[in-house]
């Protein structure tokens, strides 16, 4: 124990040393060195801090990687708050990748704008991956990240939490490892000074992406394990190390992403507010625009309310289950702001009163800055003449 402490001492001081006459660092190196949860000097933000104003609500592009078996690949238990234990978890596996969505989204504020969890048993067991965000889901921009672990890690070996920055995460579960939005329009600009600390490939990629990111509109965030074998590079060109190899559940643990400061053009707005604002019924029933769509439909679907051109539409399809049953799949555009329940009613003949709720064969939604995409399949029984969605506001 005495060596091992030795070494990452004289680790730690040569890397500070290194950094602190870079001109071409820019200004991390104080928080590289910070310590494992509890320790003083920690950037570590506990799972029940009050700090956290949201969770991850959603996911996509979950690519498990190799060597992880099937009972650990279900994203949806890296939804919602960290549980801060070993198994309530998903697995990347090795090079294995996942999106997290926020319907709130993450905008830059003061300090760390989102925070990572995952499932280390300790200070000393950390699996490492790379964090990437984007506003649109499709451009990507990541995040400088720094390892100055210098030898291989055996499956099970040991990492030292100073040694690592802007991967995720260097802290044991329950304790999350913050990200700051501003620190990637800080690389950005001292890239683009001719900031020698990064590789060319990191270089490139940074400064095609972040152009393409609203770090104050961020929807999405991306973790991409870190294979540990010593092909990894960090930004600066350096070899990333984290325990290899693991099997089973090798990789990245990932428990949940949780939310700093939250992107206020995204904030849910009551419908009450949204009437108020736009001078339409308090009770949703009026048509302010005589465009055959009610205030409340316009609410719910992103429409003007004083605007007739501006009528939101939803789509009815005939299509097919892969069994061959029939079926009937519904598409509609939810406004991301709106606060209002929507599910599918079916009753054989318009002069029933009675309406019963139908259950959705497959639910698939996704969603971008602006909308909430759902689409939703329904069996066709042959009593069924007739189908409608209702929209109650919350």
């Amino acid at each position: 124990m005495k060596k091992f402490l030795r070494f990452a001492s004289m680790g730690l001081g040569m890397t500070t040393a290194a950094l602190a006459g870079a001109d071409s660092f820019y200004g991390t190196n104080v928080v590289l060195s910070a310590p494992a949860a509890g320790e003083s000097g920690t950037t570590a933000v506990s799972a029940s801090s009050n700090a956290i104003v949201a969770w991850a609500d959603g996911y996509e592009d979950y690519v498990p990687g190799t060597e992880v078996d099937d009972g650990w690949k279900t994203p949806q238990k890296a939804l919602g708050w960290a549980e801060g234990t070993s198994f309530d978890v998903v697995v990347l596996g090795r090079g294995g990748r996942i999106t997290m969505t926020f319907s709130g989204g993450i905008s830059d504020g003061p300090g760390p704008d989102f925070v990572v969890f995952e499932n280390g048993f300790d200070d000393f067991f950390l699996e490492l991956a790379w964090v990437e965000v984007s506003s649109d889901g499709t451009n990507f921009v990541r995040f400088p990240n720094y390892s100055y672990t210098q030898d291989p890690v055996a499956g099970f070996g040991r990492l030292e939490t100073r040694l690592i920055w802007g991967l995720a995460s260097k802290y044991r579960q329950g304790f999350g490892d913050p990200f700051d939005l501003a620190d990637l329009q800080r690389a950005y600009d001292a890239a683009l000074a001719g900031n020698v600390d990064f590789s060319q490939a990191f270089a490139t990629q940074l400064t095609n992406n972040l152009p393409l990111v609203d770090l104050h509109h961020v929807a999405y965030v991306r973790l991409v394990d870190v294979v540990g074998d010593g092909n990894a590079l960090d930004c600066r060109g350096s070899v990333v190390y984290d325990p290899y190899p693991t099997s089973g559940s090798a990789g990245f643990d990932l428990d949940a992403v949780g939310v700093l400061h939250s992107d206020p053009s995204r904030s849910p707005i009551p419908y009450g507010d949204w009437a108020l604002a736009h001078g339409v019924s308090s009770n949703g029933i009026g048509d302010a625009d005589a465009d055959g769509v009610s205030d409340l439909q316009e609410y719910a679907f992103g429409g003007d309310p004083n605007d007739p051109a501006s009528a939101p539409r939803s789509t009815f399809a005939l299509s097919a289950l892969t069994n061959g049953e029939d079926c009937i799949e519904l598409r509609y555009a939810m406004d991301h702001r709106a606060t209002v329940d929507c599910r599918v009613e079916t009753t054989d003949a318009l002069t029933n009163e009675t309406w019963n709720p139908a259950a959705p064969v497959e639910r698939i939604e996704s969603n971008d800055l602006e909308r909430i995409y759902r689409t939703e399949i329904l069996s066709l029984p042959g009593n069924v003449g007739f189908y409608r969605l209702r929209i109650e506001s919350r």
